[in-house]
């Protein structure tokens, strides 16, 4: 499938969700004026039993109306609904509970006796139903829709009806007005998302022929890129600290990718991180400016769906720029007119009131290109430094092995230079012989003794050398005349010659003359080595002499670390960016100074548009990039939500040069889609591990949606989970920004930022816990005003209508509490997962605290974005019928990551303990966390606290403990126990504790019992607990563990309160759960925190004998 067939795919699919999801809080304009245009009948439309009938005239008006021609009457649906229910807020509206789709009988014949509803097409309407019938987000997910009319009106309103009819004239409600009355209206979509779906005709109409890049294109197909490290950017928000490393990747990252995905964790600095790239933009755009002499758009657009999120970075550019015209903020047609056209009458108000100023517009032009030459400087030094710290890495090893080498040679030559000099040594004495002189003794001798005869010759041969005068003695003779002048010489010298008066002399000393020249010239070749050697010697020292002075120069230039310019610019020329980004603000300003008259022509025109003068689109369109580099020349940045981006850009083409959405892990997927289409680059920051979107359906609605929008059109199962808008956990706008492929919950590759700056510690450490981010916490431990920053409160509660108004009544007391403990009412912020009990909160809180704003209590859903010093967390539920609605809180870590980390500095848990503990996953932990990290209180109503009198002997807090110690081993024949819950760990070490007792003979009675937990299965008890007691006090005949209202004990209807008798010794009465109290971890540590408890635990000691035995005489008969 080529993309543009599956982008028309999902663009469908969008259609539907948008359908529906309109439909879902239909409201529906029902005046004297819609009743006129014929938007609404109820003149002749009437049930008779499962009928519905419409009077002739009626229908031919209807019939009229959906005709082939008329205009958009393909796009309109009419449909039927009853019974009237009026919008008590805007009484010109009806609020449809159900849809009924009539389009097809109005387009066939008319028929007298009516037609069958149970045959018309149904779709709920979720927020008017859950509103109408005060259902909390749990109960209207399980909504049954898919079975027909007749089973959902039943299951969801709880009665039996014969007809239609006696349904609608018996359905009632409190809080709505109802006129029991059928009527039929027509139906083109919510006004709510009339931007969107006319941007999505836009689109489908168009070419959709987007280049592999586009941040559209990118969005739905494509893959992210890492982050590169050697990356440098231009350009700071004025902000006291530089971008957090974490925040500096994906700044990176932003500056050459379509579309950057960043995981922004609750604290993280998300809002940091958009205001530094909103100054590079500006930054960008000047120095292109200066560069180059041409202008560019350098618009930048921040939306997202969450009004908070944009209010944060309009709220920190106000605090920074103050009045400066620096952005339009859009939204309705009222803000736009309260703010953004008053702000472009500013401007051209501005640009007509002052001139172009051209020696500062070079001025500050010369001090832009000064700091960016700086920059680039410092960048290119780096690089050079890298680039011989690379050469010196690589060159530092082939040193040292040359250096290796010639040590290892001069090594060599020195050895063999000593051997020869001590060869020298020992030849030294033969420098003094006379050489010449032995060399012509040799001469003679050998020549003499060439000439002798041989030893053994015959008698003839001796004669006859007798006769001729050369026989041996005459040789010898002849042979000392000659040598005599020369050995003469070498007497007294070491070397003296004997001259020859034999044969064997003669041969003796010619030897003895050969060896000593041999020793001759054998010193004269270890004198010509060592010369030699000598000369090695030198030349090798000199190479290595150089090869160190090398090798001692890298290694100073190694030792000194090279800092990594990429990863310290950011903080190391903080200072300089932001002065860049003051500069260029400047410098721009005079730009438009220059270009006066086009850019106040621009403006002018814009602020027509604005103002509701739509026929200035088309001008504007005409020149669309010349006027908005005009706009953003003076107003770089638009701030809207996204379902309002048409009323300020309503030109579906590229003219947005960034955008910047926030929150995107709660928006819808298909919401940011249009905004894309329009931009150049886009930044998504968002978080999967955050609120998700709000999802109107119901289970059965979706899995129907997901079948008919995409199976049923050729689109696979994975399409779904990725494209679709109410895949909540794999389809967010952040999902798709980050790559996610829709399996397994995957999350993408965004850019995690893993610093924190908001929470104290304790705090964000839960958190961190269950969403793994891996933060690094940069907040300072600081106490709350009531010593911890984490308290748990438990209450029991009590549900009636979905409100749980024993915790509404607490955190009234606890709101008070804190308020005298030295908070004011701006630091606090009650929340609850559930909109029925959020609403009772903000009733009761705006009644008891006038300065209470409304805003600052509602649904951890409204809470997305905002953070208080201190949170109330109210969760609702304490039966075991809400189990449910643990279940909903514990489904993924998202609602409880948000709830706890809106909190700076004290979170308040306020709940069933018990039940929260037992529904495991995050509430169990989240107790868990508390209990090891905070407090926990048994909360206590005044009515559970005695009034003290002056006479009475009060009990407080850990006091008890010891008392209950001293009642177990002092107990000599009677042991009473009065409690209303067995559970938790002191029931426990009660089971071992008692056992001392129940041996010595003690008759022990424990009565427990809650006197509003009439059902056993739903009365806040361990049932483990209760078995393990039961068998424990079986094997002790005298002693009794008694359940009250259960079993035999019907009569009974359980107790609330708490006593402990010893024999007659004493009575304790009071506020103390005996054997269910959170205190034991406080009271071992030290003592109860008196700063989180409104009202102290306290009993009081009866010690007078008549008084024990009537509190006995009261507990006896429960045991009977």
């Amino acid at each position: 499938m080529n993309v543009a067939r599956k982008l028309d795919l999902i663009l469908d699919a969008w259609f539907d969700y948008i359908e529906l999801d309109d439909y879902s809080n239909a409201r529906v304009q029902a005046d004297e004026e819609a009743r006129k245009k014929g938007k609404v009948y109820e003149d002749g439309v009437s049930l008779n039993g499962d009928r519905v009938l419409i009077e002739q005239p009626e229908f031919s008006k209807l019939q009229d109306k959906l005709k082939p021609g008329k205009k958009s009457q393909q796009e309109i649906t009419w449909v039927l609904s009853f019974p009237q229910v009026i919008d008590t807020d805007k009484k010109k509206f009806l609020c449809p509970l159900f849809s009924l789709d009539v389009t097809s009988i109005l387009k066939g014949e008319y028929q007298q006796e009516g037609w069958n509803i149970d045959e018309l097409k149904v779709t709920e309407a979720g927020d008017n139903l859950a509103r109408f019938l005060r259902l909390d987000e749990e109960q209207r997910e399980n909504l049954i829709t898919q079975d027909g009319l007749r089973v959902f009106l039943e299951t969801s309103f709880e009665m039996k009806f014969q007809t239609y009819k006696q349904w609608m004239q018996n359905v009632s409600s409190s809080r709505y007005r109802i006129k029991r009355q059928p009527y039929l209206f027509e139906w083109g979509g919510g006004g709510f998302s009339y931007n969107l779906k006319a941007d999505f005709k836009d689109i489908k109409s168009g070419d959709k022929k987007w280049s592999k890049g586009h941040p559209a294109r990118e969005y739905l197909f494509g893959v992210p890129q890492p982050a590169e490290h050697e990356v440098a950017y231009m350009g700071a928000f004025p902000t006291e600290y530089p971008p957090a490393n974490s925040q500096l990747t994906a700044i990176k990252h932003s500056q050459s990718e379509p579309i950057t995905a960043v995981q922004g964790p609750p604290g993280s600095g998300k809002t940091t991180l958009i205001l530094h790239v909103i100054a590079q933009q500006v930054v960008k755009r000047a120095i292109h400016l200066i560069e180059t002499g041409e202008d560019i758009n350098n618009l930048t657009v921040i939306s997202s769906t969450n009004n908070k999120a944009v209010d944060n970075v309009v709220d920190k550019l106000d605090e920074e720029l103050e009045d400066e015209l620096f952005y339009l903020k859009g939204g309705n047609k009222k803000t736009i007119s309260e703010n953004a056209v008053i702000k472009l009458q500013s401007a051209i108000n501005y640009l007509q009131l002052n001139h172009f100023d051209e020696s500062n517009h070079d001025t500050i032009a010369e001090e832009i290109k000064n700091i960016q030459a700086y920059l680039n400087e410092q960048e290119k030094n780096y690089l050079n430094l890298r680039a011989q710290r690379k050469l010196d890495e690589e060159k530092k090893p082939q040193l040292e092995s040359k250096i290796q080498v010639l040590e290892s040679k001069l090594e060599k030559s020195k050895t063999s230079k000593n051997r020869y000099e001590a060869g020298a040594t020992e030849l030294e004495q033969f420098a003094q012989l006379p050489i010449e002189v032995y060399k012509k003794i040799k001469v003679i001798f050998e020549n003499e003794l060439s000439q002798l005869p041989g030893s053994n010759l015959p008698w003839w041969k001796k004669f006859w050398l007798w006769l001729t005068g050369t026989n041996e003695k005459k040789i010898l003779r002849r042979t000392q005349k000659k040598c005599e002048p020369y050995i003469l010489q070498t007497i007294d010298t070491p070397f003296e010659v004997e001259n020859p008066i034999s044969r064997t002399v003669l041969v003796q000393q010619t030897r003895q003359v050969e060896e000593r020249l041999e020793r001759v010239r054998e010193l004269q070749n270890i004198k010509e080595e060592l010369q030699e050697l000598s000369d090695k010697i030198e030349r090798y020292d000199n190479q290595l002499n150089t090869l160190l002075t090398e090798l001692t120069t890298i290694e100073k230039r190694l030792e000194s670390q090279l800092k990594d310019f990429y990863h310290y610019f950011h903080s190391d020329y903080h200072e300089k960016h932001k002065k860049l980004f003051r500069l260029s603000q400047e410098f721009l300003t005079q730009q438009a100074l220059c270009n006066q008259e086009s850019v106040k022509a621009s403006l002018e025109l814009y602020k027509s548009f604005l103002s509701g003068n739509w026929k200035d689109i088309r001008k504007i369109k005409e020149n669309l990039d010349e006027h908005l580099k005009n706009v953003s020349l003076m107003f770089p940045v638009i701030t809207t939500t996204l379902h309002s981006i048409r009323n300020m850009l309503p030109w579906i083409e590229q003219c947005v040069d960034r955008t910047i959405l926030d929150e995107a892990g709660m928006i819808d997927q298909h919401k940011a889609f249009p905004l894309l289409v329009r931009s150049h680059q886009a930044i998504i920051v968002g978080d999967p591990l955050q609120i998700e979107p709000i999802i109107t359906l119901s289970r059965k609605r979706r899995e129907n949606y997901r079948q008919t929008a995409f199976l049923d059109k050729g689109l696979a199962e994975i399409d779904y989970h990725r494209y679709s808008p109410e895949e909540e956990y794999s389809a967010t706008t952040y999902h798709r920004a980050a790559g996610a492929s829709g399996e397994d919950e995957d999350k993408g590759k965004g850019i995690k930022l893993r610093e924190h700056y908001r929470c104290q510690p304790q705090i964000i450490e839960y958190c961190d816990n269950i969403a793994g981010y891996g933060l690094e916490v940069m907040t300072e431990t600081t106490p709350s005003l009531l010593g911890t920053n984490l308290i748990a409160h438990n209450i029991e509660g009590n549900i009636i209508n979905n409100v749980n108004q024993e915790e509404v009544t607490a955190v009234c007391e606890l709101v008070q509490h804190l308020v005298n403990q030295g908070y004011s009412l701006e630091d606090i912020g009650v929340i609850s997962p559930f909109k029925i009990h959020s609403g009772a909160l903000k009733e009761s809180l705006t009644q008891k605290f006038s300065r209470f704003d409304k805003n600052s209590i509602g649904t951890v859903h409204t809470f997305q974005g905002a953070e208080k010093k201190v949170i109330i967390l109210s969760t609702m539920a304490c039966r075991s019928q809400d189990s449910g609605k643990i279940v909903w809180i514990n489904r993924r870590p998202n609602l409880l990551n948000v709830a706890v980390s809106r909190a700076k500095e004290l979170f308040i848990l306020v709940g069933n303990l018990y039940r929260l503990e037992e529904g495991g996953s995050y509430t169990r932990q989240l107790v868990e966390h508390i209990r090891e990290n905070g407090d926990i209180n048994d909360y206590k109503f005044e009515r559970e606290v005695p009034q003290l009198k002056p006479q009475d002997n009060p009990v407080y807090d850990c006091e008890h403990l010891e008392i209950f110690k001293d009642a177990i081993e002092q107990a000599e024949e009677e042991l009473i126990i009065v409690t209303p819950w067995i559970r938790g760990s002191e029931s426990k070490r009660f089971a071992d504790d008692i056992v001392s007792a129940l041996e010595r003979g003690v008759k022990v009675i424990v009565i427990y019992g809650n006197l509003n937990s009439r059902d056993v299965e739903n009365d806040n008890n361990d049932a483990s607990l209760e078995k393990d007691l039961t068998e424990l006090f079986s094997d002790y005949s005298n002693s009794h563990f008694t359940r009250l209202g259960g079993d035999k004990h019907l009569e009974s209807e359980g107790t609330n309160e708490k006593i402990l008798v010893c024999d007659s010794k004493f009575a304790i009465i009071g506020s103390w759960n005996w054997l269910s109290h959170p205190y034991r971890r406080q009271c071992n540590r030290s003592s109860i925190n008196p700063n989180l408890q409104i009202r102290r635990e306290t009993s009081i000691k009866l010690s007078n004998s008549t008084s024990i035995e009537d509190v006995k005489a009261r507990i006896y008969p429960l045991i009977r």
